[in-house]
């Protein structure tokens, strides 16, 4: 790496860490999480956190729950869109990832409502940087009624061919197909990318964080699935399987075939991910993904060297975060007391 290209990386592992700085604190939740109205909760953000930037917009008009969740998210993704663009800036890679994940949500949020009169609003929590790399026609996705005239609104993009086996392909359309299609494209991406741009250990954590994240989506698709349909017959059509993973297409098979979600449970403690889900227990399985996931990740932005790990690191955190506040505005909004909201908070143990 030339002298260049090293201090660019490093300025990139400077800025995730600073903008990790403004990452809510303990202390901030337990303030949250005892507020008794939606106003005291925009209060707090706008006093004593970086979401000032956020609900400032909203004083002087009436507070919805809805919008305030809206700001926070299209704050937030604004975040992640400003470290992407910085990284692209610097002449690295790894920003083609944050903006076709963007690109995937996007597609499955309209697909979500293509039986109904509906219309996805996850265009409008994008901000205006994921357009300028984006091939996608937001308005023609929503209007969409039919997988025919879906996949007509993907034309010219990368991700219209993949729907062909949809339409010409004979294959059933189910969001979870659909799901699968785009992710696997997306993980497959991810890791040409990753082994194109990096080697050695960097390549290693990099893979490492990625596969983490797209086994813990994994994990919860086969344990609510073992949970709640325990009498129908499990396979990869039926979960989320992203084809990247750390675990080998047999051992997947085990996790599929058990007995039950007990056993399913056993199965995933004794695993590489063990000592991420060995306590808790009586915790949902999102809540469980979720922990890990923030243990990871704040452990590699606390200590990786490798600039692109703690840029994913810290979009991991600060995509906990988000669920974080929109959980409390959900129960302060239904008067849920502090300890019943720090159920599905997911912060650093003390």
């Amino acid at each position: 790496m030339s002298t260049v290209s090293k201090l660019a990386s490093n300025a990139l592992l400077t800025k995730s860490r600073a903008m990790n700085s403004g990452i809510l604190t303990a202390d901030d939740y337990s303030q949250l999480v005892n507020c008794r109205s939606l106003n005291d909760v925009v209060n707090y953000l706008k006093s004593n956190t970086v979401y000032s930037q956020a609900v400032d917009l909203l004083f002087g008009t009436n507070i919805y729950r809805a919008r305030v969740e809206a700001e926070i998210k299209k704050f937030n993704n604004k975040r992640v869109a400003d470290l992407a663009s910085f990284e692209a800036a610097i002449g690295q890679k790894l920003h083609e990832i944050v903006f076709m994940t963007y690109d995937v949500r996007l597609i499955l949020s309209c697909a979500y409502h293509l039986d109904t009169n509906e219309i996805s609003d996850f265009s409008l929590f994008v901000p205006e940087a994921y357009f300028r790399h984006s091939l996608l026609k937001p308005e023609a996705l929503e209007m969409a009624m039919s997988i025919e005239e879906f996949h007509a609104a993907l034309e010219g993009t990368q991700y219209g061919k993949l729907l062909d086996i949809f339409i010409s392909g004979g294959r059933p359309f189910t969001i979870t197909a659909l799901e699968n299609v785009l992710y696997q494209y997306l993980y497959s991406c991810t890791e040409q990318i990753i082994k194109k741009n990096y080697s050695g250990d960097e390549e290693d954590e990099l893979l490492r964080l990625f596969r983490a994240k797209a086994d813990f989506k994994m994990l919860e698709s086969i344990y609510r699935m073992k949970k709640f349909f325990p009498n129908e017959a499990l396979g990869f059509h039926n979960i989320f399987y992203s084809g990247f993973s750390a675990f080998s297409k047999k051992e997947i098979q085990t996790l599929i075939d058990c007995e039950s979600a007990d056993k399913l449970r056993g199965i995933i403690e004794n695993s590489e991910y063990g000592k991420y889900f060995r306590t808790g227990r009586d915790a949902p399985i999102e809540h469980r993904t979720r922990r890990a996931l923030y243990e990871i990740s704040e452990k590699a932005l606390r200590f990786s060297t490798v600039p692109e790990v703690t840029m994913f690191s810290f979009i991991n955190i600060l995509e906990n975060e988000t669920h974080n506040l929109i959980h409390i505005i959900e129960g302060v909004r239904y008067s849920l007391s502090a300890d019943e909201i720090m159920k599905f908070i997911v912060i650093q143990d003390n």
